[in-house]
């Protein structure tokens, strides 16, 4: 049995003006044919989970193309237009094949694409023909009512941090071979909510998602039940996609647990309401007691597409004379300059390049230390395996600790990035995370508190802040009324997922 493995994957933030384009995909992970097997097999990659599943199951993996950048603006027409006929060529010349399992984003915005992880499996689904596509999705996906009916089945990741997306890379690929070989497919069920969150919200072991994620598990224990999920979407991605979804795949009651599992959903609509705190409070707090302390700054938030180079948190540091922290700030012209420069010291304004709205640039000053390039593979339970690459790298030791200055944009998601400039994020007084709940692969271990501080960036969440120019309305809670709040909940039912 051969099976097609591949995919298109970004998170798209559409406040962000910098546009993705291919050579974005190129600098963090574009792959095609064999060398993509090779390069995935073994990785905590959706990928990587289904590769190992269809070697036990001796089914031979056929690699197409896999490209995945790092989450920023949104994706130039010819990147994806371009990826897309090399993903539909490679499944054209490597015919027949008996399944795909593709790893998709979900909120992904392609300039002239609306729902581009749709055109994906539309496009495959005209070359392959009728055999069974299964399709994973990132937790954050903002899901159209076109994907649930051209694919087979839907896989969504169910914890946040995420870490498990090998286990749903798995589970894609064994309902794709059970497809394969009894013929028999499920019926999927999507519903659609009016409902925006932001993802400091959406901790999959805090509420309301622990009692959302454990009725999904719930669900996937029922007779007849193929697969469920619940996705909380991603704000950040303006379009008619955007907002909560919930899927059920199932041989019968589907629809009828869906609405149950939206119903749910839709109850605890309020609970995803997040508190912060002012950036001075949260520096004022780190210079005493136990450490680390991480500060959260989390509209400046790497992963969700901000550019990581917000500086509204050093200044505050400075500010409130607080050492002992480390901090990383994207400025490719920083450092530059620092390799350029030598000697031992630097005095420096870094960060606060991106954007005015991102703050004024940090003068550092102290020893450097410079580091180039800096590849590392991830240890830790986020993309295990998987290789990145920092390009050069110079960590000034500053009055307020040590500012991490890399050439490519990195995400918090592990603790290996630091350790590979010699850094000790363990030993720290304060960690400046810039993301939102992700970071807590890498530091949750050994993080003494937590702060999630207000600062300004493209990941806001407050989403009154953000200027939307198209969204579905209404959605809760840009738009309050309890009379279209009634007929929502009225629609729904009063069923709740058992």
């Amino acid at each position: 049995m051969r099976i097609g493995v591949g995919g298109i994957w970004q998170e798209t933030n559409t406040f962000v003006p910098e546009p993705t384009t291919l050579a974005d995909f190129r600098r963090y992970q574009l792959v095609e044919g064999p060398e993509l097997v090779a390069a995935l097999r073994g990785t905590g990659t959706e990928l990587g989970g289904a590769l190992d599943v269809l070697r036990r199951h001796r089914a031979r993996p056929v690699g197409l193309l896999f490209g995945a950048a790092l989450p920023s603006g949104t994706v130039t027409r010819p990147a994806f237009e371009s990826m897309l006929r090399r993903l539909v060529d490679r499944a054209r010349s490597t015919a027949p094949l008996d399944g795909l399992v593709l790893s998709l984003h979900g909120a992904m915005v392609v300039d002239g694409h609306p729902d581009p992880e749709a055109v994906i499996v539309r496009a495959l689904r005209a070359v392959v023909g009728d055999v069974p596509i299964g399709v994973t999705l990132d937790y954050h996906a903002n899901v159209g009512p076109d994907l649930p009916r051209l694919a087979d089945v839907l896989v969504g990741y169910r914890t946040y941090p995420h870490t498990d997306m090998a286990e749903r890379g798995a589970e894609a690929a064994e309902l794709i071979l059970r497809i394969a070989r009894t013929g028999h497919r499920p019926r999927g069920h999507l519903v659609k909510l009016p409902l925006l969150s932001a993802p400091l919200g959406q901790e999959h072991a805090g509420e309301p998602m622990r009692t959302i994620t454990a009725a999904v598990d719930r669900l996937c224990a029922e007779p007849g039940v193929w697969t469920a999920s619940a996705w909380p979407g991603f704000a950040y991605a303006q379009g008619d996609r955007l907002g909560f979804a919930v899927y059920v795949a199932a041989d019968r009651h589907g629809s009828a647990r869906a609405r149950e599992l939206a119903a749910l959903v839709w109850r605890h609509r309020a609970a995803f309401a997040a508190d912060l705190v002012t950036p001075g409070r949260a520096a004022t707090t780190a210079r005493t007691g136990p450490g680390p302390t991480v500060l959260v700054d989390v509209a400046d938030n790497v992963g969700g597409g901000s550019p990581g180079d917000g500086t509204t948190l050093l200044h505050a540091l400075d500010a409130a004379a607080t050492t002992g922290a480390v901090a990383v700030i994207w400025d490719p012209a920083a450092v530059a300059a620092l390799h350029a420069r030598p000697g031992p010291a630097t005095d420096l304004a870094v960060g606060g390049h991106s954007d005015p709205l991102l703050g004024p640039p940090y003068r550092a000053t102290g020893p450097v230390r410079r580091y180039g390039p800096v590849g590392y593979t991830r240890t830790g339970s986020y993309m295990r395996g998987q290789r990145v690459e920092m390009g050069r790298v110079a960590v000034v030791e500053d009055r307020i600790g040590e500012l991490v200055v890399t050439e490519n944009r990195v995400v918090p998601f592990d603790d290996d990035h630091l350790r590979a400039v010699d850094v000790r994020p363990a030993a720290a007084r304060a960690i400046v995370a810039k993301g939102a709940i992700a970071w807590q692969a890498a530091f949750g271990g050994y993080a003494a508190r937590t702060v999630y501080v207000r600062t300004p960036g493209y990941c806001p969440a407050d989403l009154t802040q953000l200027p939307y120019r198209h969204r579905p309305r209404p959605s809760y809670p840009l738009d309050r009324d309890p009379a279209w709040e009634a007929r929502v909940t009225a629609e729904l039912g009063a069923g709740e997922s058992r």
